[in-house]
C-alpha cells in the first residue's frame, strides 16, 4: 500500500508541477551517468594492503568484507572428508596476513603449520592445526572426550538425525584467516545494500541536534538473536559478542549515535510467542513490554523456530504485523528492521520454510500501511558460502546458530542495510 500511495503521491507533484508551468512541456535532457571505469574502490578500501599488519579492532571486525578488500578473522576448519584434509577460503588470497587458532591468541606459521593454494589450506606433515573429522557431524566416531548425551559437554542427536553440539567439539577446532582478496570476487548481489527505507533512522544519523542522537534499539527474536552461539554468550574465547550488540556499536561507532539497547529475545520462541498477548508462566507478556519500551528502532528476527504449519498458513505473516502494529502504536517514529535467519541444517529446518519467511518478510515490507519498515535476509549469504564450506563451519552447533564470523556477518549485513557506507 506505502509503494502505491508513493507513486499516486509522486504523479500528483508532477501534475502541480506541470500545471505551474502553464503544462507547456519542455524537451527532457537526457542524464548519462558517468561511465564506469573501474578504478572504483569500495568504502573500506584499504590502500596499503600489501603492507598491511594484522589488527582486529572493535571497528575492523564489523567492516563488511564485500565493501573492502581485507577479509579479517575469517572462520574455518581443516576437514577430513571423502578421503581428502583441506579447509577453504570464501576467496583467493593475494596475500595472507595472519592465520590464528580458535583464541586469536596463536599464531600458526606458513610452510611449517599450512600451505596455501589458491583458496585452499592443506597442511604439511608435523602442522599444529587441529583436523576436523566430517564423519563426526553425523555422530560418527565422535571422540571419547565428548560423550554422548550432554550437548553442553558432549553431543547429542538434533531433529532429522542431526549431530548436535554446544562443546569445543566444534570451536575448538576452528581456525582464523585474516587476507587481502580480490574485492571483484564478492558477489555483493546477496548481500543488504543501503536504500534509505528507514527514513527516520537516516534522519537521526543526520541530525545535528543531540536529543536526536539518542536512540531506544529493541531486539526481539528467538537463540540467534540471543547471541547463541557465539563465544562471548558461552564464556570462552575469544569472547567475540553476538550479532545484536554488534549492530549497536556499530550504530553508535558509524552513525555517531547514543545507543540504548535492550535484548528482549529468548532461545526456543517463535512468532507466535512474541504476538501471543496470554501470559507466559516465566516470561509474562512480551507485547506489554515492547509497548513500554516503546523503542525508536527494532530489529525482529523470528523464524528459525516457526513450523512450516506457521509459514504456509499465514500465521508467521500475522504474528509479524502484530508486533509491528505493537511498536508503532507505542512509538510511530519506530524504525522496524525485519530479519530472515541464515539456514538451519537442512535435515533441521528445510531451506523451503526458510524462504517462506523471507516471502512473507518482502510482503509486509510492501503492503503494510506502515513506513519506515524493511528487511535483511541472511538465508541467502549464509547459502552462497556453502557453496565453499561446510555446515558446520558456519554453524557453531551443527544445527542452527551461527558462530562467531556469522554473527559479525549478521551485524555487516544489518549496518549495511542501513547505513550508507559510501556516503558516511
Amino acid at each position: 500500500m506505502k509503494k502505491i500511495f508513493a507513486a499516486i503521491l509522486s504523479a500528483v507533484l508532477a501534475m502541480a508541477a506541470c500545471l505551474c508551468a502553464g503544462c507547456e512541456k519542455k524537451p527532457a535532457t537526457p542524464v548519462t551517468p558517468p561511465p564506469a571505469t573501474g578504478d572504483e574502490k569500495p568504502p573500506f578500501y584499504v590502500e596499503n594492503a600489501d603492507t598491511l599488519e594484522y589488527g582486529y579492532s572493535e571497528e575492523e571486525r564489523i567492516i563488511p568484507f564485500w565493501q573492502s578488500n581485507v577479509m579479517r578473522n575469517e572462520q574455518l576448519m581443516i576437514v577430513e572428508k571423502d578421503g581428502v584434509t583441506q579447509g577453504k577460503l570464501l576467496y583467493e588470497p593475494t596475500r595472507v596476513i595472519s592465520v590464528r587458532d580458535w583464541t586469536l591468541e596463536r599464531e600458526y606459521v606458513e610452510g611449517v603449520d599450512y600451505e596455501i593454494n589458491g583458496n585452499v589450506i592443506t597442511l604439511p606433515e608435523g602442522s599444529s592445526i587441529p583436523v576436523f573429522k566430517d564423519e563426526w557431524s553425523r555422530g560418527e566416531n565422535i571422540p571419547e572426550q565428548y560423550p554422548f548425551g550432554n550437548a553442553g559437554s558432549g553431543w547429542a542427536w538434533a531433529g532429522g538425525g542431526v549431530m548436535y553440539t554446544e562443546s569445543a567439539l566444534i570451536w575448538q577446532n576452528y581456525i582464523h584467516v585474516t587476507y587481502v582478496y580480490d574485492n571483484a570476487d564478492a558477489d555483493k548481489s546477496v548481500f543488504a545494500k543501503y536504500s534509505g527505507e528507514l527514513y527516520g533512522l537516516e534522519q537521526k544519523i543526520k541530525s545535528d541536534d543531540p536529543e536526536d542522537k539518542k536512540l531506544k534499539m529493541a531486539v526481539f527474536g528467538d537463540s540467534i538473536s540471543e547471541g547463541h552461539s557465539s563465544s562471548e554468550i558461552w564464556n570462552h574465547a575469544p569472547k567475540s559478542p553476538p550479532y545484536a550488540k554488534l549492530v549497536a556499536y556499530g550504530l553508535e561507532h558509524f552513525g555517531g549515535l547514543e545507543v540504548e539497547f535492550t535484548n528482549m529475545s529468548v532461545g526456543g520462541k517463535d512468532s507466535s510467542w512474541a504476538a501471543d498477548e496470554a501470559v507466559d508462566p516465566e516470561l509474562g507478556k512480551q507485547l506489554p513490554k515492547l509497548q513500554n519500551l516503546a523503542p525508536d528502532l527494532l530489529i525482529l528476527a523470528f523464524g528459525t523456530n516457526d513450523s512450516g504449519n506457521n509459514l504456509a498458513g499465514k500465521a508467521y505473516r500475522h504474528n509479524l504485523e502484530t508486533v509491528i502494529q505493537t511498536a508503532k502504536a507505542a512509538n510511530s517514529e519506530c524504525q522496524i528492521l525485519l530479519v530472515a535467519p541464515f539456514p538451519s541444517h537442512e535435515k533441521s529446518q528445510p531451506g523451503a520454510n526458510i524462504r517462506l519467511m523471507i516471502d512473507a518478510q518482502k510482503a509486509i515490507v510492501q503492503e503494510t500501511e506502515y513506513f519506515d519498515v524493511a528487511h535483511v535476509s541472511m538465508y541467502e549469504p549464509c547459502k552462497k558460502m556453502l557453496e565453499t564450506k561446510n555446515y558446520y563451519e558456519i554453524a557453531g552447533n551443527n544445527v542452527n546458530h551461527p558462530n562467531d564470523f556469522i554473527h559479525r556477518v549478521y551485524a555487516m549485513n544489518i549496518l549495511s542495510a542501513m547505513l550508507d557506507f559510501e556516503n558516511l
